[in-house]
This record gives structure tokens, sequence and C-alpha cells, in this order.
């Protein structure tokens, strides 16, 4: 069974608010660096 957009869009929102928060949290590095990346693509593919 799939998921809907909508569906699907609430679990990115879900996970790009989680990884917001954990990126608040981290020291200045490369995970903080790569955890933003994936921020990133989370919100452009929201936007798409």
């Amino acid at each position: 069974m799939g998921m809907t957009d909508k569906q699907f869009n609430g679990f990115i929102r879900f996970i790009l608010d989680d990884i917001k928060e954990v990126i608040e949290t981290m020291e200045d590095g490369k995970g903080k660096e790569k955890l933003q990346k994936v921020a990133e693509n989370l919100q452009q593919t929201l936007e798409d």
C-alpha cells in the first residue's frame, strides 16, 4: 500500500522538523554540515 502525496509531505515535514531540532543542538563540523544538506534536500522536495 502506497502513500498519498499529502501523507508523504506530512512524513517529510515530520522528519525535517526533527532534523532541524538536532541541528540546533549540534556543534559546527562535518556532521552538522551533512545534516543541513539533508534538511535542504528535504525542504526542496516539499517545494517541488
